[in-house]
């Protein structure tokens, strides 16, 4: 299995996810079950099925986030040695060829995308992440994606 990346902060973010699912969610999840026990029928007892549901979907999550912050590697900006290319945690900015327009994005873990960030955050197994990787200011990188080839020209690299 190819190891797989991330940050201090994501690394924080699956942690207190975990916490939060294991003292407040799976309590709670447990009370809702025996209450809808109470109710009689179980076999007709939509409250005790729905909440039998949920209880599956957060031992489900739980079961996957202990699995990922066993196996993910925090990756500190301090062990990138060569900051002068494209890694892990990554500012880069870009100018868009086809839209002429410059956008900024940051290498992140694939459990650290799609968060509220000020910086696009994309994943290292992404087709604009896996091109950027290892890549320099002025190198043009051309991106395989579903509406064609998108060319962008890294204008800037930085760590922060």
């Amino acid at each position: 299995m190819k190891k797989q990346y991330i940050s201090a902060k994501g690394m924080k973010d699956l942690k207190q996810e975990l916490n939060y699912l294991m003292e407040n969610e799976r309590p709670e999840i447990i009370k809702q079950i025996a209450t809808a026990r109470e109710f009689g029928d179980l076999s007709e007892n939509a409250e005790y099925n729905a909440a039998k549901e949920r209880q599956l979907f957060i031992e489900r999550r739980i079961w996957e986030l202990q699995q990922k912050i066993a196996t993910l590697e925090v990756i500190s900006q301090d062990k990138i040695s060569n900051k002068d290319e494209v890694r892990f945690g990554a500012i880069i900015e870009l100018h868009d060829k086809r839209k002429g327009q410059i956008v900024q994005y940051k290498i992140a873990g694939e459990d650290e995308t799609g968060r509220n960030e000020s910086i696009r955050l994309i994943s290292t197994k992404s087709p604009i992440g896996r091109s950027l990787l290892g890549k320099k200011v002025g190198e043009v990188v051309k991106v395989h994606a579903p509406i064609g080839i998108i060319e962008y020209e890294i204008k800037k690299i930085e760590y922060r």
